[in-house]
């Protein structure tokens, strides 16, 4: 009897160190599979880091080639502003000549009204001295044609000049509206486009930003807390935990205690409790 019960000990002795080293293997299993779950999320959030940051980059390009636009077409503008001072020169040249013109005619006009007098007292000096004077009016009648003549050219030529230069003006100003308002059109466009692309930069940043602060929350959570229990069910390392305590001399009563004091300790946050009943 007492060799049989040496042997019955002996075998349940290699039976529990048999467990516990399965135990410890499923332990160090389950650890495993969390880190590589943990490595695996880490991987992820990075490549999503890498993914933001090459958006972000796209959207800082697409930023600077509409700066570009933007200081072309103000370049445009400063060069229209440009030609338009060059008409507004042009346009007074013009006026001055046209006064020049007025002020010919004018004179032209004076000059045949004095005809017309002289005319007048030809006609009266006629009648004393008809034959010598014939000749000289016909003289002066020849001239006054000649004069009338250059007058009408002169009004002709001026009334060609006033029509051209003023369909010149007006088809100048008009092109001129035409590319102000255009300009304006892709000034208006292009500002839009600035905004809605600072607008969708701001908020790929803070998405970043959240993403990474999540990323971080979740890691430090998972690490930062221990469940005794899954489903209601005591985990196997909060068993082993609790076998190696009360082997060790720890009272049932305390062991709840020393695992919650010593989690503490290294900054985890215990999950549950083990009540002396639990233990027993």
């Amino acid at each position: 009897m007492p060799r049989t019960s040496k042997s019955a000990q002996a075998r349940g002795s290699q039976l529990n160190t048999a467990r516990q080293a399965n135990l410890e293997k499923q332990v160090v299993a389950e650890s495993d599979t969390a880190l590589d779950t943990l490595w695996s999320n880490f991987n992820e959030s990075k490549a999503h880091n890498k993914q933001l940051e090459h958006q972000l980059a796209e959207q800082t390009q697409l930023l600077s080639d509409l700066q570009n636009n933007f200081n072309a077409s103000q370049d445009l503008i400063n060069t229209l502003r440009a030609e338009i001072v060059s008409l507004k020169s042009k346009n007074s040249d013009i006026y001055h000549q046209l006064r020049m013109e007025r002020q010919r005619c004018k004179r032209a006009t004076s000059k045949h009204g004095s005809m017309a007098s002289q005319i007048l007292l030809l006609k009266k000096a006629d009648a004393i001295s008809s034959a010598q004077l014939s000749k000289g009016l016909r003289d002066s009648v020849a001239t006054i044609t000649k004069l009338s003549k250059i007058n009408e050219a002169l009004w002709t030529e001026l009334s060609q000049s006033v029509t051209t230069w003023s369909s010149q003006t007006e088809a100048l100003t008009e092109a001129v509206k035409s590319k102000l308002t255009s300009s304006d059109t892709r000034l208006k466009n292009a500002r839009k486009e600035i905004s809605k692309l600072r607008k969708g930069f701001y908020r790929a940043t803070q998405a970043k930003e959240r993403a990474v602060e999540t990323t971080k929350a979740k890691v430090i959570r998972q690490k930062s807390v221990h469940h005794l229990s899954h489903k209601g069910i005591f985990t196997q390392e909060t068993r082993n935990l609790v076998r190696l305590l009360s082997q060790s001399g720890c009272s049932a009563n305390r062991i709840n205690e020393i695992i919650s004091a010593v989690l503490n300790t290294v900054g985890i946050t215990m999950v549950g409790s083990i009540s002396r009943r639990s233990v027993a």
